[in-house]
């Protein structure tokens, strides 16, 4: 386990000539990936938009909206040290805990999930991705060696892994429940935790994985569906072969900003779970190899501040913000592309959703936190020696 500087010297105040002094080469990457976000969500959505509220711009001004939250927050964020998080990261995440307890019962049903309130505009399952990284950042680091031991490692991490996944799986959110536990693992991980625990683990998770996809009819018929794609893939459902088609349709340069046929109609959800296929249509090969190399800036840089971070937290902070963005794009990139069974999960900072959206740039205003102490503190070392 590498050892990080944990001295604290006036950790609550922004020293002077320091408060720009974070990640520039991170900004500009999400900088990136939100004008081809906003650009992707008025693609998509302009139609429906004229159809539904009689304006092409709604749910563009709904979106836009939550990108001026969502800066608002990062300005929020960057005032003050990231270690108060570790305060409220208990209440938040019982908070984030009763809110998938009350959608259970009084959320909204859309497509027979029931995953948000507000037209679906709040979903306490985005929210649960943020807090359970918070709530186990600390967690982790406050055990130390000791998460190798059973009784203080392996079994209250599964135990509160296992609540926020089972309430998620409630709604039911397949996709999201994995992805937390993905995160959750990959930050048990790497915090030390004992190879056998780790194996023990991820058995354990793969056995219930395994029970809920045969047990839920939904998740049951697109693992199906799946199989027969991979037997025959004339065969594949309609919705991977309209994703299919709108990739191949774009070529190499695309068919232009706009001019989509798959978005108006033979594509469900285009403006959501499929938009990385209408990035392809509309923008081709280059235009989805762009946003691939931008989200692989964005991980490469927050896997760099992590490194960088001065203690544990922050490097398991940083390292589970990025595992949360890196793997949810990796999810709904491989779905399109029909590597893995279809799951509606959205892409960071392209699909159209408010919850979403707002919440990724929320831990992208951690990510620069992060990075800006950690420039604090090379500046500081000098003084002090």
């Amino acid at each position: 386990m590498t050892t990080f500087n944990v001295v604290r010297k006036n950790s609550n105040r922004v020293r002077p000539g320091t408060r720009l002094q974070f990640d520039y080469w991170l900004l500009l990457t999400v900088a990136g990936l939100l004008i081809i976000g906003m650009m992707m969500v008025y693609s998509t959505t302009f139609d429906y938009g004229l159809l539904f509220k009689d304006d092409p711009t709604y749910y563009f001004q709904r979106q836009f909206v939550a990108m001026l939250l969502g800066l608002a927050g990062i300005l929020v964020i960057m005032q003050f040290d990231y270690h108060a998080f570790r305060r409220i990261s208990v209440p938040f995440l019982a908070l984030t805990l009763l809110g998938l307890i009350v959608v259970l019962f009084f959320g909204e049903s859309i497509f027979g999930a029931q995953r948000g309130i507000y037209e679906g505009s709040y979903q306490p399952s985005e929210v649960a991705k943020i807090a359970t990284i918070l709530y186990i950042a600390h967690w982790l680091s406050s055990k130390g060696d000791r998460i190798k031991d059973l009784t203080y490692g392996l079994l209250p991490f599964s135990f509160l892994t296992g609540v926020v996944c089972a309430l998620i799986v409630q709604q039911p959110d397949v996709s999201t429940a994995v992805l937390i536990a993905l995160i959750c693992f990959t930050l048990f991980f790497i915090a030390g935790a004992d190879w056998r625990q780790f194996a023990v683990a991820a058995l354990v998770g793969g056995v219930v994985f395994l029970i809920i996809i045969n047990t839920l009819p939904h998740a049951a018929a697109r693992v199906d569906a799946f199989k027969q794609t991979l037997r025959d893939p004339a065969q594949a459902s309609w919705h991977v072969q309209q994703t299919l088609i709108a990739l191949g349709r774009g070529g190499w340069f695309g068919v232009g900003i706009g001019e989509s046929t798959q978005k108006f109609g033979p594509l469900p959800a285009a403006h959501t779970d499929g938009v990385f296929a209408i990035l392809g249509e509309e923008l081709g090969l280059m235009g989805t190899l762009t946003f691939i190399g931008l989200l692989a800036m964005m991980v490469y840089r927050g896997i760099r501040t992590a490194l960088n971070a001065r203690d544990i937290y922050g490097s398991l902070l940083a390292l589970g913000i990025t595992a949360w963005l890196g793997f949810q794009a990796l999810i709904n990139i491989a779905v399109i592309t029909a590597v893995i069974p279809f799951t509606g999960i959205p892409l960071p900072f392209l699909s159209y959703g408010g919850s979403s959206l707002l919440f990724s740039m929320l831990g992208i205003g951690i990510l620069l936190n992060i990075s800006r102490d950690a420039a604090i503190e090379r500046r500081v070392q000098p003084e002090r020696k």
